[in-house]
């Protein structure tokens, strides 16, 4: 055997023996990285801002459907008034603002309640 053939035989024995490629990384690789974090994040977006989201929508609709007659309330424009009545749908709020001048709002643009000074005398004592 010359020089040249144990050469290629022994480059053969090393190729045999070399480890293989490093293969590309699959989905569960990524998944195993990137998974955990991007859960995490996920469930502190619902903690931090759907719950709070949710927990103020439920407060607010039960504010809504819990108004009634002669209740003192002021809407989002600023317009201070008394509810004198409901539309038959309940859509719909009718507001004294004087004596003689009565407007409609949408229910929902009602901002809250008014406390009058006699409420305030009256809690106090």
């Amino acid at each position: 055997m010359n020089m040249f053939e144990q050469l290629v035989l022994q480059v053969l024995l090393l190729a045999q023996d070399a480890p293989d490629v490093a293969q590309e990384p699959g989905l569960n690789d990524y998944l195993s990285v990137y998974g955990p974090p991007i859960l995490f994040m996920f469930a502190l977006y619902m903690v931090l801002v759907m719950m709070p989201q949710n927990r103020e929508r439920k407060g607010r609709e039960s504010f809504l459907n819990n108004l009634k007659k002669n209740d003192q309330v002021v809407t989002v424009g600023g317009i201070f008034g008394t509810i004198s009545g409901f539309s038959a749908d309940g859509s719909q709020v009718t507001l004294r603002v004087d004596d003689n001048s009565r407007i409609r709002v949408r229910r929902g643009s009602i901002e809250g309640v008014v406390k009058s000074e006699g409420d305030e005398k009256k809690s106090e004592a």
